[in-house]
């Protein structure tokens, strides 16, 4: 190589790509997508099943000082990162509270492990969804989403809702307990970080795999659920991140 051509190699190489060990061109190193999120802390609503009276108790400080966190860690390896706009504490419309609060309640999934849609409709009948952050994914944190639930996203709408009691890990054969607010080491029982790292998971396009579907571990589900995101997944919500992240940004 030409002594000139070796030189604007070493040059541009800092701007454009770096050198693998085995003297070929890496790939440039991908930048981190950046995507707002806010959360609604949903004050006035208390629900109760098979005795547990259901209360609200995730508080701003939870979701900034150990929330957050959490959902970055899982994501930090697709190099998405989720910036937080603002946590709010709110109530709901009147109108039929005590009628969908009963329905949500008695809620449980089908035969084939799937939750009633009816009780998502009727949740954001009551939420006032008119506060919602038109720059930002818009997280709904309520006491009880339903037999076996722990949270819903809607695509279309860039909205989630997220429970804070649960009784999925016992298959609701025992009452509804709080949420572990994160779950150290490897998935044994799930967490309130965890399901919201999940649902933004579909906020960025990803399904379920099927069941019984490799690797173990999967924060989507598949084989066994667990915290870890494949490459095509990766690839897929880099692809859905990059096109919220110019109108869900931070700076917006």
């Amino acid at each position: 190589m030409k002594l000139n051509n070796l030189l604007t190699l070493l040059l541009l190489a800092p701007f454009t790509s770096s050198f693998a060990a085995d003297g070929q061109v890496a790939t440039p190193t991908e930048t981190v997508q950046r995507i707002a999120v806010r959360f609604h802390l949903v004050t006035d609503m208390v629900m109760t099943k098979e005795g547990v009276e259901m209360t609200p108790w995730l508080t701003p400080e939870i979701i900034k000082k150990t929330v957050m966190p959490e959902i970055n860690r899982i994501w930090s390896t697709a190099k998405i990162e989720w910036t937080l706009r603002d946590v709010s504490s709110e109530t709901t419309r009147s109108e039929n509270r005590k009628e969908v609060i009963s329905y949500v309640e008695k809620s449980a999934r089908d035969s084939e492990g799937k939750g009633d849609p009816e009780r998502i409709r009727k949740l954001q009948s009551i939420l006032n969804l008119e506060k919602e952050d038109p720059l930002a994914v818009n997280l709904y944190v309520i006491p009880y989403l339903g037999g076996t639930s722990q949270g819903n996203a809607s695509p279309q709408q860039k909205r989630i809702l997220l429970a804070q009691w649960t009784d999925k890990p016992s298959g609701g054969a025992r009452p509804p307990v709080k949420c572990l607010v994160v779950e150290t080491g490897d998935f044994h029982q799930g967490s309130f970080s965890r399901t919201a790292a999940h649902e933004l998971g579909h906020i960025l396009s990803l399904k379920h795999p099927p069941k019984n579907t490799p690797p173990l571990n999967r924060l989507m589900g598949g084989s066994k659920p667990g915290y870890d995101l494949t490459l095509e997944e990766k690839t897929m919500a880099r692809k859905s991140a990059s096109a919220l992240s110019s109108k869900f940004s931070i700076d917006k």
